[in-house]
């Protein structure tokens, strides 16, 4: 290929400029994929805004293992605490927290370890906005719990006081039912824990 001068051009001139020219087309232009991508947010680090109960992990924004400090930042300080005691024996603290309902009789009972400062166990006591996903919560009956979760793998009776029986789970819940066999509280705990926490209770 010959090049010849136009209006006082050299060829020599015209040569970076047909160089860049090509080397810009020969340049791949970056696709969607190649561009970057927002990471997305852990899990952990979303709320729970809900009101569930899933045996063995939570109640509601609660999960078993949260640290004390997590606890607090959820859902706040609580109203009361007592000292307790996990079913293995260790030393614990029991925070009460108001019902979000609003209701007078209803508490929110989170076991916290001494140990590690981290939730153990949480109970619900006369709360009617938490249920599981079968929808079993305070007040339904004895028969919704056998449907909803089978033979319970540990049962307390009770001789004295309203509470007439205590159905534990290996998913992770204990039930305890009144005398009329009405659910009185639901508590979420380790499942590996079913018979210490039964005999607790």
């Amino acid at each position: 290929m010959k090049l010849r001068c136009v209006s006082g051009f050299t060829p020599l001139l015209l040569l970076p400029a047909l160089l860049l020219t090509l080397a810009a087309c020969a340049t791949p232009k970056k696709t969607e994929a190649d561009a970057p991508k927002a990471a997305p947010v852990p899990a952990a680090a979303v709320p729970i805004r809900d009101t569930s109960i899933i045996p063995g992990e939570r109640a509601g924004p609660i999960l078993l293992g949260m640290s004390l400090q997590k606890l607090i930042e959820v859902v706040g300080e609580p109203v009361s605490s007592t000292a307790a005691r996990i079913p293995s024996g260790r030393s614990a603290l029991l925070y009460r927290y108001a019902d979000p309902g609003a209701s007078p009789d209803g508490a929110l009972l989170v076991m916290v370890r001494e140990t590690d400062q981290t939730v153990y166990s949480v109970q619900l006591d006369r709360i009617e906005s938490f249920q599981t996903r079968e929808g079993v919560r305070y007040g339904s009956s004895e028969a919704r719990v056998r449907a909803s979760f089978g033979k319970p793998q540990s049962i307390q009776e009770s001789s004295t006081g309203e509470l007439a029986r205590a159905y534990c789970y290996l998913i992770g819940l204990a039930v305890r039912l009144n005398a009329s066999g009405n659910v009185e509280s639901l508590t979420v705990f380790p499942g590996a824990d079913v018979r210490k926490i039964c005999k607790a209770q």
